[in-house]
């Protein structure tokens, strides 16, 4: 009976303070030259996504490829937000199954998933695709946009397949 409430405590400290996963999943070509890169944004973009557009152009410059407004390189990246508990699938098969709420968890769980292609403009080979998952109760999508762009870009020229990071965070 004595041990009643600090195990209380502990479930509901470890519902608001679990570690977040990041999903990532890459593939492409390995040690790809850098060369110059196009973006091509549509009039209307979120202010999210234009956000997302900034991180990706920066890191990619900090690779040592450049932005240009016509180049042989174009990025593309996508960015979708929605309640985890919705399952995506194809028609080939689930996308994305949905997550189920954690035990005293005071809130509902979103799914951020972001995306980036990188392709030659001449065949459309595809040089590099990037993408990086992660579900938060509270945190908002503008929050983890910076973690989202640097995991799916982390592989850039040494794409590892899928695999699983964790970290700690307040979310």
């Amino acid at each position: 009976m004595r041990l009643t409430f600090p195990i209380a405590s502990l479930l509901l400290m470890s519902a608001c303070s679990s570690g977040v996963e990041t999903r990532i999943s890459s593939s492409g070509i390995a040690n790809p030259a850098a060369a110059s890169f196009m973006i091509s944004t549509v009039a209307g973009t979120s202010e999210d996504l234009r956000a997302a557009y900034a991180l990706v152009a920066k890191n990619m410059v900090g690779r040592g490829f450049t932005m240009a407004k016509e180049a042989p390189l174009h990025l593309e990246i996508t960015l979708d937000a929605r309640g985890a508990d919705l399952a995506l699938a194809t028609a080939t098969g689930p996308m994305s199954s949905p997550k189920k709420r954690k035990p005293l968890q005071s809130c509902g769980d979103r799914e951020y998933r972001f995306s980036v292609t990188l392709t030659r403009v001449a065949d459309g080979l595809e040089i590099y695709k990037g993408r990086a998952a992660e579900y938060h109760c509270k945190m908002p999508v503008k929050e983890a946009l910076p973690i989202l762009v640097n995991a799916a870009l982390a592989d850039l020229g040494q794409p590892r397949g899928s695999y699983v990071v964790k970290r700690q965070a307040r979310d």
